[in-house]
């Protein structure tokens, strides 16, 4: 295991350097000195009016705003920005070579320990009775009476200093500082975002963010910048990440097939990660994240392997011998991930409530993103003429039929969740069409959802087991497809996503009814929109999103093993 530091990205002070520790310590202390002098007091709280009433008179002006705003101002959606943080993090210092992962590792964790001691400091210290400007200004718009679900901060009594501002700000700070400005500039985004929510819901004060945030950001950068407390922190982590590493190497080594790259596990992980948030999606498959990250015909092989042979290897005691052939590693990873999404978008933030509340802005996400990666596809294969598109053409055919079925009312018994696990695992398998949009048609993808929310495995079990016997049929028989027709088969399934755009087309008019207890969807007109609203605005946001994070996850794919097309 090398011990080189990649020191083009490493910047902070081995020494103690006075300059920036007296100069960035006296900005943070006259930043909030500016707040406290009766001066520029009145600036300040100008601007605190001007800011809450901006940003708190969106919930009054389009319903669309009060649901984001609902979605991200409560305590779930604290969680998920902070498991969104770690995720950039890990594909940060994931994506590069190992030095910049061995770096990160270390640096992550002399992060976490500075933010520690400086949030418990500031809690400490800092110890400011305020009331938040929804209890204190007129004209507040309260986001319960427009999205009753609502679980978002309103008021607090408390509200200076804010303390997701400051972790955000301090995170932009060490990421600049201890990788590049190009990250850095992540977390400087990552912060203004994730404070706009409580200001919006009357929470927060603009200053809580930036005079209380701001000041303990300064004092902070001149800790960073001035002593070299957090670099030896930082030599100190590298002990075990080093021991660590050298494990985790040796046991790749030793468990994965030859020619396999399983090093690095945090790329693994969040391609996981992102098949499983795709699969709890009607009309976005998870083979279709698969085959955008690159890995889709490694997954089918390797689930495919799950077969005698491994059997056999497991009763003989030969176990390393078993996990290489059937990829386990590889799988095991990705598994982690698909369950980590799972458990996110089921519990935190649950995906059906934002197919529910925000289905034009969800939908338009995963239709941009299902569009960006057909054109990139497309740039890779070789048509051969008339026969390729005729190839399409069936796929898109496939593709329409699927999108077009209409749910139905089925039982509720062990048996037909099992059947439904088999058919919507077949579905997940092959890109372009929908696991979940096949639980929706046959009227079990709330249940799924609700199911997985409140763990009940009564429900769980069954639909698992039907999951896993699925897997391991079709599995056989996609692999069999890409071994002797690897050209058609992609072709078709090219298609199949062309077809399925309709599945995920934004714009469509739901109808709803109440069967039994519960409301479900029915049908789904789609339509062109004729007015350019704040719904259009979004949507079209979204569309572009998607197709950005295609050609993020496409750079994810580059990491791959490579495929012929």
């Amino acid at each position: 295991m090398t011990s080189n530091e990649n020191l083009s990205e490493f910047t902070l002070s081995k020494d103690w350097q006075w300059l920036p520790l007296i100069g960035w310590t006296a900005a943070g202390l006259l930043l909030f000195a500016s707040w406290l002098w009766p001066v520029t007091r009145e600036a300040w709280d100008a601007f605190d009016v001007w800011v809450f009433h901006v940003m708190n008179g969106t919930v009054a002006q389009s319903d669309i705003w009060a649901t984001i705003w609902a979605l991200t101002g409560g305590r779930r959606f604290d969680v998920f920005s902070a498991l969104l943080i770690f995720v950039i993090y890990l594909y940060y210092i994931g994506s590069g070579d190992f030095a910049r992962f061995r770096h990160g590792l270390a640096f992550g964790a002399m992060t976490a320990v500075l933010l520690l001691v400086i949030i418990v400091l500031q809690r400490q210290i800092i110890a400011y009775p305020r009331l938040s400007p929804s209890l204190v200004l007129d004209g507040f718009n309260s986001i319960l009476s427009v999205v009753p679900w609502s679980n978002a901060k309103e008021g607090s009594d408390r509200s200076f200093p804010g303390d997701h501002a400051t972790v955000t700000m301090i995170l932009a700070v060490l990421w600049w500082l201890g990788f590049t400005w190009r990250f850095g500039l992540v977390g400087v985004a990552l912060a203004f975002f994730f404070a706009l929510p409580r200001i919006a819901a009357g929470a927060h004060w603009a200053t809580d963010a930036v005079i209380g945030g701001g000041s303990v950001t300064l004092i902070a950068l001149a800790l960073v910048s001035g002593t070299p407390i957090p670099w030896r922190i930082y030599r100190f982590a590298l002990k075990p990440v080093d021991w660590v590493l050298s494990f985790w190497i040796r046991f790749a080594d030793r468990l994965s097939p030859e020619g396999r790259d399983n090093v690095n596990p945090t790329r693994q992980v969040l391609r996981g990660m992102c098949i499983g948030a795709a699969d709890l999606i009607p009309g976005v498959s998870g083979g279709t994240m698969a085959l955008i990250l690159g890995i889709y015909k490694r997954l089918i092989g390797a689930i495919a392997k799950l077969d005698r042979e491994l059997i056999g290897l497991v009763a003989r005691g030969q176990v390393l011998a078993a996990a290489r052939h059937a990829d386990a590693l590889f799988l095991g990873t990705i598994g982690i991930g698909v369950l980590l999404s799972l458990i996110i978008f089921s519990r935190i933030i649950p995906l059906s409530m934002m197919v529910t509340n925000l289905p034009e802005i969800t939908f338009g996400f995963f239709f941009g993103l299902i569009a960006a990666s057909i054109v990139g596809l497309l740039s890779h294969v070789h048509m051969k003429g008339a026969g390729g598109w005729i190839w399409i053409g069936f796929g898109v055919v496939l593709g329409l039929l699927a999108a077009t079925m209409v749910p139905v009312s089925t039982p509720d018994a062990s048996w037909f969740i099992f059947l439904c696990g088999m058919a919507a695992v077949a579905a997940m398998l092959v890109p372009g069409i929908s696991g979940s949009f096949v639980l929706l048609i046959l009227g079990k993808y709330t249940d799924a959802i609700e199911a997985l929310g409140r763990l009940d495995f009564s429900f769980i079990a069954p639909l698992a087991a039907g999951v896993v016997t699925g897997a391991l049929l079709f599995s056989r028989a996609i692999s069999w497809l890409l071994d002797h027709f690897y050209r058609q088969t992609l072709l078709t399934v090219i298609g199949v996503l062309g077809g399925s755009l309709l599945a995920v087309w934004p714009f469509k008019d739901r109808h709803y009814e109440t069967i039994g207890t519960k409301v479900k969807l029915v049908r789904a007109d789609p339509y062109i929109p004729s007015d350019f609203d704040l719904t259009v605005f979004f949507t079209i946001v979204a569309v572009l999103t998607g197709i950005f994070l295609y050609r993020f996850l496409d750079r994810l794919a580059q990491h791959a093993e490579a495929e012929s097309i």
